[in-house]
């Protein structure tokens, strides 16, 4: 799998070379390692001449309306450097944990008005992207067959695969349920004529229960 983490993260810019600094930054959010820090040089050359800035003042107050347009929110700071006349700003971005960040907010439709995704409706736009969430995202508040993975039973003493009979209390084999919640971590389902159960998502396999036209949810207790 390739690594979304680059090593070399500095970039130096004249003052009249900003066109482009959203997608600097936004990229710089995305691709600085966890304890690492991306490094804008505002008033540098490329072969690190120092030029300087006009008024840094107006700099650090586009840096700042820059990153208040990426979503979600960046880690970043700037300070003024130089000597005399010669100011540059220097911009650092860290990994923020919140990551991918993008050059603008994500909009979605609420009722007949366009309005920005909240912070729950972002992740779950994230979280679809996942096979396995798009998929189980279908059948939410539509009835599904949850079932244990036989095969994951132990054995007893005397080398023998416990009955399912001992696992009664969470799922019988074939038993219908109501999909009620799923994120990227784990599933809830109410169980019929029962209380709701949650299951992590990775110990869920998911099949097709054919006699039923619904989806099978394989789970493996181990």
């Amino acid at each position: 799998m390739e690594c979304p983490w680059e090593d070399y993260l500095l970039e130096r810019k004249t003052e009249g070379d900003l066109k482009d600094l959203l997608k600097t930054m936004v990229a710089f959010a995305n691709s600085v390692r966890p304890g690492h820090t991306a490094v804008i040089l505002i008033g540098e050359a490329d072969e690190g001449t120092v030029k300087g800035v006009t008024n840094p003042d107006n700099i650090q107050k586009k840096v700042r309306l820059t990153a208040e347009g990426i979503y979600p929110p960046i880690v970043w700071r700037s300070e003024v450097y130089g000597e005399g006349s010669t100011q540059c700003v220097r911009v650092e971005i860290e990994y923020s944990g919140e990551t991918p960040h993008f050059g603008g907010a994500a909009w979605v439709r609420q009722g007949s008005d366009t309005v920005k995704a909240t912070d729950n409706i972002f992740q779950k736009l994230i979280e679809l992207r996942s096979d396995k969430v798009r998929e189980l995202t279908k059948w939410l508040g539509r009835k599904v067959t949850v079932r244990f993975d036989d095969s994951t039973l132990p054995f007893d003493d005397r080398g023998v695969r416990i009955t399912k009979a001992a696992f009664a209390d969470r799922w019988q084999f074939g038993q219908g349920a109501t999909l009620i919640s799923v994120n990227s971590f784990w599933i809830t389902l109410q169980k019929e004529n029962g209380p709701n159960m949650s299951e992590p998502i990775t110990k869920v396999v998911l099949s097709f229960d054919d006699p039923n036209e619904r989806l099978l949810l394989i789970v493996d207790r181990y």
